[in-house]
């Protein structure tokens, strides 16, 4: 049995992009690793979805019941709108996982894998310790000001089964909310993280925002962080390469199409106004590959 998975927790509003990420990780990833799509949410269609993504390598579980057991005391109140409560789901996998996985790669939904993953899953991660990168947040502080931070992303994650952090972030969170700062999970993992955190390359964990300055080759994974997103159509700094991955997944089976989500005309037609504003000042400034971020990819990390 294998002892490495990548593994992606969804709803049903978030579970076609969800799956277009499973699918490229199942194209970049080693045979030795499995990909798994834990829905916290019953599907009407599950058992055709699940079949269809077995045809791909991809392995779709129920998890709606063994997720309520876990995050089920959590407030709801604080899960509105955009936030859904599966995003706390990392924090409990170690549960909800096969005991056979012990080097657990977590990515969040709204990822794009754009190449090769061998270097981060060949990277071992020690008992009580867990790979992340650099949040958007951090990286801006440190192009505006300088300053650098450990504050990291929990979009993606790798982390051992012995030692897993979330269980204390858990409860911190359903304790004190406030300490988190409105982060949810990522909020909760970082203030309980302590020494256990190794920082690795952006590459692994890039966002969006910052695509114009650096060549997407040098990258693995994007995270498509906030919104817009690029299966709603391509908005700067993103191409149409980008947005078209999701056009196709959508024409390639009637399921794949039934679970997307659209947005309101008006909601595109503000997202395309800020996209024309922010690539005109991008061409006005002249900006480019930019070396301060390119060291978040070649800097002295582990992976």
């Amino acid at each position: 049995m294998n002892n490495q998975c990548v593994v992606y927790v969804t709803d049903v509003e978030y579970s076609f992009p969800t799956i277009l990420s499973a699918l490229q990780a199942r194209k970049f990833a080693s045979p030795a690793t499995d990909v798994c799509v834990l829905m916290s949410e019953h599907l009407d269609n599950f058992e055709e979805l699940k079949a269809l993504l077995a045809r791909s390598g991809v392995i779709l579980t129920d998890a709606t019941e063994a997720l309520q057991d876990s995050l089920g005391k959590l407030d709801s109140s604080h899960f509105q709108g955009r936030i859904s409560v599966s995003t706390m789901a990392k924090l409990v996998l170690c549960e909800i996982l096969p005991s056979n996985y012990t080097q657990i790669i977590y990515l969040d939904g709204d990822t794009q894998i754009v190449s090769d993953l061998g270097a981060f899953e060949s990277a071992t991660v020690p008992e009580g310790r867990f790979f992340a990168a650099r949040d958007y947040t951090a990286i801006h502080d440190f192009l505006d000001t300088g300053k650098d931070s450990h504050y990291f992303n929990a979009g993606v994650l790798k982390f051992h089964r012995n030692g897993w952090i979330g269980q204390e972030a858990l409860e911190l969170f359903a304790k004190n909310p406030e300490a988190c700062e409105g982060k949810h999970d990522q909020g909760a993992l970082n203030y309980v993280c302590g020494s256990s955190l190794i920082l690795v390359s952006n590459r692994w964990n890039f966002p969006k925002q910052f695509l114009h300055l650096v060549n997407i080759s040098s990258l693995s994974i994007v995270h498509y962080m906030a919104h817009p997103k690029p299966w709603h159509g391509t908005f700067f700094p993103w191409t149409d390469k980008e947005s078209q991955v999701y056009v196709d997944l959508r024409k390639a089976h009637p399921i794949y199409n039934a679970l997307y989500r659209g947005i309101t005309f008006d909601r595109k037609m503000l997202y395309k106004y800020r996209s024309i504003r922010a690539r005109i000042e991008h061409a006005i400034e002249k900006e480019g590959p930019n070396p301060r971020v390119q060291s978040l990819l070649v800097g002295d990390y582990a992976v």
